[in-house]
C-alpha cells in the first residue's frame, strides 16, 4: 500500500520499549495543512537497544519524507 505525500508533510518518531532488552519505532506522518494525522506505521523489526530502534526509525523517517516530493511521487507504507 502507498500514498501520495504533499509538500510540508511532517513526520513524529517514537522509540518504545516493548519488554526489556526490545524497542520498536512509530511514525505518524502529519497532513501540512490540518495538522492532522495521515497515517501511522510500525516497525516490524524489534531492536535489541533504544539506540538501534532510534537509528532506524530515524533512517524510515527519512525514506517516508523523501519518497515523497512535490510532484506527487507516491511514499511506501
Amino acid at each position: 500500500m502507498s500514498q501520495r505525500l504533499r509538500p510540508g508533510t511532517r513526520a513524529t518518531l517514537q522509540v518504545r520499549q516493548l519488554t526489556p532488552g526490545e524497542f520498536a519505532w512509530i511514525i505518524t506522518l502529519l497532513d501540512p495543512e490540518s495538522g492532522n494525522v495521515r497515517s501511522t506505521n510500525y516497525s516490524d523489526k524489534r531492536y535489541g537497544s533504544l539506540v538501534e530502534a532510534s537509528t532506524a526509525g530515524k533512517a524510515a523517517v527519512v525514506a517516508f519524507l523523501g519518497a515523497g516530493d512535490a510532484q506527487g511521487r507516491e511514499a511506501p507504507l
